[in-house]
């Protein structure tokens, strides 16, 4: 059955043409006035998504508020800056990279993993959804809990990381290399821009930048930040309890694990 798809195809022309007469004419990059005058201006920033994969529909839905107020504020004539940046500090990225280069030590190259009983399986899941409904009777309703960390929130139904690659659309010969965790700071956050722009957001691409030491300039911004804090006396080192990973050899964050996530030190 055929569908007349000419008005979504004339829509997606014009929203063609007029994404790249912004590009062509730098219509979003927000440069200080020369002359020293003070126009009605707008700063607007986004949480920086993390970079373990690709964005998804909840990145757009809070994306588009700021899209939003950014149009609305160009439109009344005001310098409009924003400015966006990925986030790949903490372990969620090295636990993935972690994954994949231990299904290929154990299943090969593609790897071939072992046939899971449909049964065995339903029970298991009913038993922990039993046991989640029981913790949620128990829980504090004062406190609030994510109800999915950062690395579980983009694994779907998948039990494997490789597979959870390939749910991305990920190929199998391109998979290996996200075994090195800087594999992923390269790949991912060229897609992520590449999405944003598609959405037709007022980004400033010039002000944009990836967290971690792989960043050198923000690396150092956030050093400064600590050693300015410590010397006016606001930070100090000291000692606490912390949930601790021997694995990758140092304190493991709530968000930071890929499953316990609400286990405190025990």
């Amino acid at each position: 059955m055929s569908h007349n798809t000419q008005r979504r195809d004339t829509l997606l022309e014009l929203q063609a043409k007029a994404q790249r007469k912004w590009a062509d004419e730098k219509s979003f990059e927000a440069t200080a006035p020369k002359d020293g005058s003070k126009p009605p201006k707008f700063f607007g920033n986004f949480p920086y998504p993390y970079m373990n994969g690709m964005l998804h529909l909840g990145h757009a839905f809070s994306l588009s508020k700021l899209e939003f107020a950014a149009a609305y504020h160009r439109l009344k004539g005001d310098e409009v800056l924003f400015p966006f940046a990925f986030h790949c500090t903490g372990m969620p990225i090295k636990a993935s990279a972690d994954k994949i280069k231990n299904e290929i030590a154990k299943f090969g190259n593609p790897p071939v993993f072992p046939v899971i009983d449909e049964e065995e399986a339903a029970a298991a899941a009913a038993a922990k959804a039993a046991q989640k409904a029981e913790d949620a009777k128990n829980a504090d309703p004062t406190k609030f809990v994510a109800k999915k960390s950062k690395a579980v929130a983009k694994a779907g139904t998948a039990a494997y990381q490789w597979e959870i690659m390939k749910s991305s659309g990920i190929e199998d010969h391109e998979i290996p290399p996200f075994a090195d965790p800087y594999h992923w700071l390269d790949y991912f956050p060229p897609l992520a821009k590449r999405d944003v722009t598609a959405m037709g957001c007022q980004v400033d691409w010039r002000r944009s930048f990836i967290t971690t030491d792989h960043n050198l300039f923000y690396d150092s911004f956030v050093r400064w930040q600590f050693n300015t804090l410590r010397k006016i006396g606001k930070i100090i080192k000291a000692k606490r309890m912390a949930v601790y990973s021997p694995l990758d050899g140092q304190p493991c964050a709530d968000h930071d694990r890929a499953s316990g996530e609400g286990v405190g030190p025990q």
